[in-house]
């Protein structure tokens, strides 16, 4: 693998508090092993014909002056306040794959290097937080791949990112101007505006938020104890064409969004495992409500709590209730997580008890709108007939929380992963989950479905661990 560099110079500079999405990730990866990578999302971008290696590169440097995120480092000071720098020169690497004449194995070149760059930790006070690929047959430039650091975007933060290198190596392929930089907030605004008065009634609001849910919802989404043991991380994925288009149908019946539906069936199968009539999740939210946000190229992402009670006549008032609970949630997603910390710990002290908030739910799906994911036949017989086209496979880890679940679009499925402590879910509880999702958002879609025959429904029950009553 030959390695390239990308230089850059002139650029805008400065430095001041990080933003709230920087902190909530930078907190979440060095209270983990820092070591480890905390999966770092990246993408991909096709190069149009007619472009050399070095028109990329020069692309790839013209990236790097439209976002500062791209050109900023972190430090933590001795009273553990976070700073970011943009730095107004400096150099990236570029490894260049060759992939021979003709460029053949694009597609699996490209998965086997995401693998590797997902996992690859970073020294963020002392590196840029982009690693960039570039795949070429012979000198043809075929692909770029985008490596970043998760605390310099988030997963809308990358696809903005890919959509801009995307614009830039087209531009230049027809011999245009490149076109301007998208109207989008950079993190050291960010960071100004939560420090305004807007921001700062915000964030203030948000932590009363928290700690109003905080005082109430259950200890922990686990009461019987795990397997004794360190702690032993392990996932699994399920495409399924019938989860997906229950879930719209769903959603298009009550009215609802596909979040809220989907996050009742997960709540009520994990309550079916584990006995417990509500649960406690953190929604990811993702913080972008204003064109400015949605455009950036930053990681904006923070955890949301929802208590989720699991009770009801029918599936329909489960999810009504979880439609309620995550918007109000998601309107409370930005706050400052030292600040939250303390609020938790307060609060445990109040309670007398420790507050376990490690199960999580994120909806990465793009489409949300249920109608366009419903083109085709969706009756009864048809949905059920794609059943037969799930398919289920164990992964790596990525994870380190009891319980996190992950959705996803592909073109024709929902992609589901569930990471998962396994001395709380073993790799059996992990499929089981998996597909008592898919078989309850299918019964519920065609049949009422209510709350207490959700473990018969799907085969699933709380474990009897010993010592447990």
């Amino acid at each position: 693998m030959e390695r390239r560099s990308v230089e850059f110079t002139r650029q805008s500079t400065g430095s001041g508090p990080a933003t709230c999405g920087q902190v909530s990730m930078w907190l979440d990866i060095t209270g983990k092993d820092p070591r480890e990578a905390f999966f770092n999302p990246s993408g991909e971008v096709e190069v149009p014909s007619g472009l050399t290696v070095e028109d990329v590169l020069d692309e790839l440097r013209a990236l790097m002056g439209r976002h500062e995120s791209l050109r900023t480092f972190l430090a933590e000071d001795a009273d553990g306040r976070l700073t970011q720098t943009v730095t107004g020169s400096g150099r990236v690497p570029v490894d260049l794959v060759d992939l021979g004449a003709g460029g053949q194995g694009l597609w699996e070149a490209l998965a086997g290097r995401r693998r590797v760059v997902e996992r690859l930790p970073w020294d963020l006070s002392a590196e840029l937080p982009l690693r960039p690929t570039i795949f070429h047959g012979a000198g043809e430039p075929l692909a770029v791949l985008l490596s970043v650091a998760h605390t310099a975007a988030d997963g809308t933060g990358v696809r903005n990112l890919v959509a801009d290198l995307a614009a830039l190596v087209e531009a230049r392929a027809k011999g245009l101007d490149r076109p301007p930089p998208p109207a989008a907030r950079q993190p050291l605004e960010q960071a100004r505006y939560e420090r305004s008065a807007e921001g700062d009634r915000r964030l203030a609001g948000a932590l009363e938020y928290w700690r109003t849910r905080l005082a109430t919802m259950p200890p922990t989404a686990f009461p019987t104890a795990g397997e004794p043991g360190l702690p032993s991380y392990h996932a699994a994925v399920l495409y399924s064409r019938a989860a997906d288009l229950a879930l719209n149908l769903q959603a298009k019946r009550y009215d609802l969004s596909g979040t809220a539906v989907l996050l009742a069936a997960t709540g009520l199968v994990l309550g079916a495992y584990t006995g417990m009539p509500a649960c406690a999740v953190q929604l990811i939210c993702a913080n972008r409500t204003q064109e400015a946000e949605r455009r950036a190229v930053a990681c904006m992402i923070q955890g949301a709590l929802v208590s989720l009670d699991l009770r009801g006549e029918s599936f329909g008032d489960v999810a009504t209730r979880a439609w309620t609970a995550s918007v109000r949630a998601y309107r409370n997603g930005l706050y400052d997580k030292r600040e939250l910390r303390r609020t938790i710990r307060s609060v445990e002290e109040q309670r007398g008890v420790r507050l376990d908030l490690s199960c999580v739910f994120n909806d990465m799906r793009e489409e949300t709108r249920p109608d366009r994911r419903l083109a085709g036949p969706a009756d009864e017989a048809a949905v059920r007939a794609t059943l037969r086209d799930s398919l289920f496979r164990p992964e790596p880890a990525v994870e380190q929380e009891k319980f996190a679940l992950y959705a996803e679009d592909t073109p024709e499925m929902l992609r589901l992963t569930l990471h998962a402590d396994s001395r709380y879910l073993d790799a059996g509880a992990v499929r089981d989950v998996l597909f008592g999702i898919e078989r309850l958002l299918v019964e519920s879609a065609f049949g009422e479905v209510r709350p207490d025959e959700v473990g018969r429904l799907t085969g699933i029950a709380a474990p009897r661990r010993e010592g447990a009553e």
